[in-house]
């Protein structure tokens, strides 16, 4: 499968001009939050599988909203439990921001993009004070913003299913000189 041509293909890679929510602006925007919607999602998660095999971990915990389906999808198919980690309290209720019981649980924390690795971060920060001990952060595809060093500084694995240098040097072929041109400027400087 070539991930660049599916996610151009499927609208879930868009090329273009996009302020992301750190306020800069980027020549591309990723949203994978349609991908469990098209069967090519199956074949990421077998490849998520393969990564984080030698992941000493006992629970995986999805980051609302994007990082829920292939936390769900990873717990059935490794027989795992799971839960999810909200971005903010609902107000109401429990008003908990971790939804799962991690006490004394090696975690795996997913999302589907990591930019800089921020919300990866601060949901680490609330499993850890709900008793949980997060092993390792696993994405689909790691922007390559920082997220890997940050993590890494903090004392968890970070795993990527793709790069998204890799990612764009794949789909380099169909972009425009200027295009191409955007990006390789884009990541230059993001490194």
């Amino acid at each position: 499968m070539d991930i660049g041509e599916v996610l151009v293909r499927r609208k879930l890679l868009l090329i273009g001009n996009f302020v992301l929510t750190s306020g800069k602006t980027s020549p591309y925007y990723i949203d994978l939050r349609r991908f469990p919607s098209y069967p090519e999602f199956r074949q990421v998660v077998d490849e998520a599988i393969k990564k984080v095999e030698k992941v000493d971990f006992d629970f995986v915990m999805g980051v609302a909203t994007g990082g829920v389906p292939l936390a769900s999808f990873l717990a059935c198919k490794m027989g795992i439990p799971m839960g999810y980690v909200r971005v903010e309290r609902k107000g109401y209720g429990t008003d908990k921001l971790v939804e799962g019981e991690v006490t004394g649980r090696k975690v795996l924390v997913v999302d589907d993009v990591a930019t800089t690795g921020g919300s990866l971060e601060r949901a680490s920060a609330e499993i850890v004070r709900s008793g949980g001990k997060v092993v390792g952060a696993l994405v689909i595809v790691d922007r390559e913003e920082g997220a890997s060093e940050k993590l890494r500084s903090l004392g968890i694995d970070f795993i990527s299913v793709f790069k998204i240098s890799d990612i764009l040097r794949s789909l380099s072929s169909s972009l425009s000189e200027n295009e191409r041109k955007l990006i390789e400027e884009y990541l230059g400087g993001t490194k």
